[in-house]
């Protein structure tokens, strides 16, 4: 059974390459675009577990601690850091604000 579902923005070219990634590296999740999600548009990422949903940086630190790859984890952990979470935040927010031009 799997430790949640990662949505993402299936319009998104960095989207859907993260999406790749994440398949690839992190088996312990399902991986689906928002529209087979049932969700018209997304800002950001989600992951969506039992215990609630996480968006943008925090879902990135979030899914990246499930990986059986040690630096994965151990980059999970640091995104999750007090200091570092505020950090990420914001290069996240920016990221997902111009994703569609980054794209090109």
């Amino acid at each position: 059974m799997a430790a949640g579902v990662v949505v993402y923005d299936g319009d998104c070219g960095i989207c859907e390459a993260a999406s790749r990634f994440i398949r690839r590296h992190i088996s312990q999740v399902d991986v689906m675009s928002h529209r087979e999600y049932g969700v018209s548009s997304l800002a950001s990422v989600w992951f969506v577990t039992f215990n609630g949903r996480y968006e943008g940086a925090d879902a990135v630190a979030r899914i990246l601690r499930l990986s059986e790859k040690r630096v994965l984890r151990m980059s999970g952990i640091v995104i999750a850091l007090p200091v570092i979470r505020i950090v990420a935040r914001i290069v996240y927010f920016i990221i997902a604000k111009n994703r569609r031009r980054i794209s090109r």
